[in-house]
C-alpha cells in the first residue's frame, strides 16, 4: 500500500533529475546539444564517493564532483567547438567512455567490482526542521533532506530569473534562437555556449554527488541507470521553460519512487523497474500526437 511517506522518496529521487535537467536547460536555450548528462552524473557520483572515502569530508567531496562535471563539459566543448566534432556522436562516445572509466577506476583503485560501500564514506548531512513535524505533507517532503535537494528546487526560480530577466539570459536565448543575429550585435556565441556548458557540467556533477552521497553513501556501477537521459527528456518536453522541467522531473521522480515501492509487492520487479521509462515513452507518443494536429491547423 502506497502511503504519504513516498513523498520523501519522490523528493530524493527527483533531485538528481531536476538538477541535471536545469543545467541542461541552459545548453538547450543556447543551442547546444550536450547529452553527456549521464556520464557527468556518473563520474561525479564516483568522484564524490572516492574523495569522501579518502578525506572523510563531504564538502570536499561535493566540490570534487562539481569539478568533475565541469571537466567533462570542458572536454565536450573542446571536441565539438575546437575540433568540430558532431555533438550527438561526441556526447554518446563520452557517456560510454565515462561509464567504462568509473568501472575501471573502481576496480583499480579500490579493488572492488559492482559497488563500493564502506564506513569510511561520509555522506552529506540532512536537515530536520521541528516546526514542520506537525504538518504531514511538508514534513515528509522537506525534512531529512540534504541542502542539494533544497537547492535543486530553488534552482528552478533562479533559472527563471537568470534566463528571462537578466542580460546574460537574453544572450543565452539569442544564441539558441538566432546565433547569426547575436553575432551581428556583438554577442560572443562561443563564449556564451561555453558558459552554459560549464553551468550544465557543474549541475550534473552536483546531481552525481546527491545520487551517491546524499541518498545511499555508496557507489555502484552504472548507478545513474538512465537518469541523465530522463533529465534530457524532461528538458526536451519542457519547451525551454524551467517550471515545466520541474513538473516533468517530479513526474519522473514519482514514477521511479512508485516503481521502487511496487518491487515490495507481488508485481514482478522487472515490470516495476520499467515504470519511469514507460513514462518517457508515453510522453514521447503524446508529443508526436500533437504535431500532426499543429500541422493541420497551420494548413
Amino acid at each position: 500500500m502506497i502511503s504519504i511517506v513516498i513523498l520523501a522518496v519522490v523528493v530524493r529521487v527527483t533531485t538528481p533529475i531536476l538538477l541535471s535537467g536545469m543545467g541542461t536547460l541552459y545548453n538547450d536555450r543556447a543551442g547546444v546539444t550536450n547529452i553527456t548528462v549521464e556520464g557527468s552524473m556518473l563520474l561525479g557520483a564516483f568522484a564524490s564517493v572516492a574523495c569522501s572515502y579518502f578525506t572523510h569530508n563531504w564538502v570536499l567531496s561535493v566540490i570534487t564532483a562539481v569539478c568533475c562535471g565541469i571537466l567533462v563539459s570542458l572536454l565536450f566543448s573542446l571536441l565539438t567547438t575546437v575540433l568540430s566534432g558532431v555533438e550527438i556522436i561526441v556526447g554518446l562516445a563520452m557517456n560510454v567512455f565515462l561509464d567504462g572509466l568509473t568501472v575501471f577506476l573502481l576496480r583499480q583503485v579500490f579493488k572492488q567490482s559492482g559497488s563500493l560501500y564502506s564506513p569510511e564514506i561520509v555522506g552529506i548531512p540532512t536537515f530536520h526542521f521541528k516546526a514542520l513535524e506537525g504538518i504531514p505533507i511538508l514534513n515528509e517532503c522537506l525534512n531529512n533532506q540534504t541542502w542539494i535537494a533544497y537547492f535543486a528546487f530553488l534552482s528552478v526560480i533562479l533559472s527563471q530569473v537568470v534566463l528571462f530577466h537578466t542580460p546574460f539570459g537574453m544572450r543565452v536565448r539569442a544564441c539558441g534562437e538566432n546565433p547569426n543575429a547575436a553575432l551581428t550585435v556583438g554577442v560572443n556565441v562561443l563564449r556564451v555556449r561555453l558558459a552554459c556548458n560549464l553551468i550544465a557540467g557543474s549541475f550534473c556533477g552536483l546531481a552525481g554527488a546527491q545520487l551517491s552521497l546524499g541518498f545511499l553513501s555508496l557507489f555502484s556501477e552504472g548507478m545513474t541507470v538512465g537518469k541523465g537521459y530522463i533529465a534530457l527528456a524532461a528538458v526536451i518536453f519542457s519547451k525551454g521553460k524551467p517550471a515545466r522541467v520541474l513538473i516533468l522531473s517530479v513526474l519522473f521522480g514519482f514514477a521511479e519512487a512508485l516503481s521502487n515501492t511496487l518491487q515490495l509487492t507481488a508485481i514482478p520487479p522487472e515490470l516495476a523497474l520499467m515504470l519511469p521509462y514507460v513514462m518517457v515513452i508515453l510522453l514521447t507518443l503524446l508529443e508526436f500526437k500533437k504535431k500532426p494536429a499543429m500541422h493541420k491547423a497551420e494548413n
